[in-house]
């Protein structure tokens, strides 16, 4: 088979193993308030996944630049919370693009990420976690050259139940040929609407070269809903704005939907009177 055939299958495969998985008795609930990076933010929140939880993510991302091209890219992640507040995930993203004369396809990149949480949320402290990540390259000709790694601090602080501020800073490593080493960082608001289970949400986010280089910024504005007790869809824009101070406008549309499952087999629940999980 064919190394492009190969790719187009791995989103099928992806579903069908979720589909199988969810066919055992559900023992996880969506959190409608989660923010999951680049649906369509890029901050994301302290909180890592509940213990034993396992969470699907799918996100589509359309864009248009001035001139005519066009992007789409799409990401697949599976997260599981495998301690108390210790959470992994691995995911990987496809892309297409379209200058209006060709158009290329590929395997963008395979990545895998933790993140810790050691400070829960109190009266006077914020939720403090630390995620950190790796990217490997593609292959394809829309994939970086080199793997990257990279590192963030995660900060979230809730104000009664009207609002929702995180703060996220951090190091990412990458080679010369594909940009370098960066600082990078953001600031995102969440406001839930009423009893609705849905809120919104937007952020800026930045990062800035440690060599020479223009800092790219970008800002996003999204909503979620919950549908289900177990599925949360997602809908936002997204602009680079340093692209717009170059004179080239450009706007993305993402769409996005998450869904939790638990495997009844991994929990073991003593009997009464210690119906503690195990």
């Amino acid at each position: 088979m064919r190394a492009a055939a190969r790719i187009r299958d791995l989103p099928l495969f992806a579903v069908l193993v979720v589909a199988m998985l969810g066919g055992h008795e559900a023992t996880a609930q969506e959190d409608f308030r989660s923010l999951d990076a680049g649906r369509p933010l890029k901050v994301t929140d302290a909180y890592p996944k509940k213990y034993l939880e396992w969470e699907f993510q799918f996100g589509l991302q359309g864009g248009w630049t001035e001139g005519g091209s066009r992007s789409l890219g799409g990401a697949f992640v599976l997260e599981t919370g495998l301690f108390r507040n210790f959470e992994i995930g691995a995911g990987l993203q496809v892309a297409r693009e379209d200058d209006g004369a060709s158009t290329t396809n590929g395997l963008e990149s395979l990545q895998i990420q933790a993140l810790y949480n050691f400070k829960h949320e109190g009266w006077t402290w914020p939720g403090l976690a630390i995620q950190a990540g790796a990217e490997a390259p593609g292959g394809s000709d829309l994939s970086r050259e080199h793997w990257a790694w990279g590192a963030d601090l995660l900060l979230t602080r809730s104000f009664a139940n009207l609002l929702r501020v995180h703060v996220n800073a951090g190091y990412g490593v990458g080679s010369d040929v594909d940009g370098g080493d960066y600082w990078r960082g953001g600031v995102a608001l969440d406001i839930p609407m009423g009893f609705s289970s849905r809120l919104i949400m937007g952020d800026v986010y930045a990062e800035i070269p440690v060599d020479t280089g223009p800092t790219r910024t970008w800002a996003e504005l999204g909503t979620r809903i919950q549908v289900s007790n177990l599925t949360v869809i997602d809908v936002g824009l997204a602009t680079r704005l340093d692209e717009w101070n170059r004179g080239t406008g450009n706007i993305q549309l993402v769409l996005g939907v998450s869904r939790v499952f638990g495997i009844g087999r991994l929990v073991r629940v003593p009997e009464y009177p210690d119906p503690s999980i195990r």
